[in-house]
């Protein structure tokens, strides 16, 4: 049988070739260059291909994206939402505008800045139901602030030469149920896509749990679903492999979760536990080369 022949044994029987499956990779943020940040795009097959030691020959050259910050050893505000990368280049100042790096293509947008009540600020950003939230907690003794983004057009258009960007910012008519001297320590998107849970504590007594409230982002509710806090530092990500929430615990160590059930409260905080190897350090020496680091993968997740 000829090659030409064996050629259709790739075709199957409706006469189109089968689809190539796309590969899957992982974004990684880092500031480790004397200028600014670099986004390191990182083939997920690499990383589980036990002939290949990935982080020992460091990453791939050049990196998807380098971006020198307008002000020395300033840092930046990263957020991802599905394939784009959201990035606030000076977020001190509030005539800065947002840059949209979409991973897809590598291409990279400008876009409006995000509102004044998010510039300099301490808040946290997750995506959830098609849509940006950003929660921010400026100073003692005032609230929180709760915004979300979204891709959808707004209902005024201006025609030109002023016309409205691809996305905008809006904020949510449920305030924060959280005390004004509370922060957020901990936070995750349940595995529904839609739910978004927090965990707060006092801004005086780190060691004392405020509470753990959801935010339901299809009817924006707020439920309380307990006293307890989850147990990480920062943002969890669903792992459906683990069928758990993943993320760092504040003492270095990497910690997995029980999800917490969306619709009872409970007087029990979820199961949780942590490796028995730290991923930090105190001593410089020791730690993994981590400086200030974001992860992004498919579908926003951790992988």
């Amino acid at each position: 049988m000829s090659k030409r022949q064996h050629s259709h044994l790739d075709v199957d029987r409706t006469g189109k070739r089968p689809r190539r499956v796309p590969k899957k990779h992982l974004y990684l943020v880092l500031d480790d260059w004397h200028k600014g940040f670099s986004i390191h795009k990182i083939d997920v097959d690499a990383l589980q291909d036990t002939t290949t030691d990935v982080l020992h020959h460091g990453f791939p050259d050049p990196a998807a994206l380098r971006l020198a910050a307008p002000v020395k050893r300033l840092h930046m505000d990263f957020a991802a939402m599905g394939s784009d990368i959201f990035i606030t280049t000076n977020p001190c100042c509030p005539h800065t505008p947002a840059l949209v790096f979409d991973t897809e293509t590598a291409g990279l947008t400008m876009g409006p800045r995000p509102p004044v009540r998010l510039i300099d600020t301490t808040t946290f950003t997750v995506a959830g139901g098609g849509m940006l939230y950003a929660l921010t907690h400026r100073h003692v003794h005032e609230q929180h602030s709760f915004e979300a983004m979204s891709w959808a057009p707004t209902d005024k258009d201006e025609p030109w030469p002023s016309p409205t960007m691809r996305w905008s910012w809006k904020s949510m008519p449920s305030p924060p149920p959280f005390a004004m001297d509370d922060v957020i320590s901990s936070y995750a998107l349940h595995p529904d896509g839609h739910t978004i849970f927090m965990s707060a504590h006092d801004i005086r007594y780190h060691h004392l749990p405020k509470g753990t409230f959801s935010f339901d982002t299809r009817n924006a509710e707020w439920r309380l679903h307990g006293d307890w806090a989850l147990p990480f530092q920062g943002q969890a990500y669903y792992d459906d492999g683990l069928d758990a929430w993943v993320g760092l615990h504040k003492y270095g160590y990497i910690c997995s979760c029980e999800v917490a059930s969306r619709s009872s409260t409970s007087a029990v905080e979820p199961e949780w536990k942590v490796t028995k190897e730290k991923l930090f350090h105190k001593d410089p020496e020791r730690r993994l080369g981590f400086c200030d680091q974001r992860i992004y993968g498919n579908n926003n997740q951790l992988a």
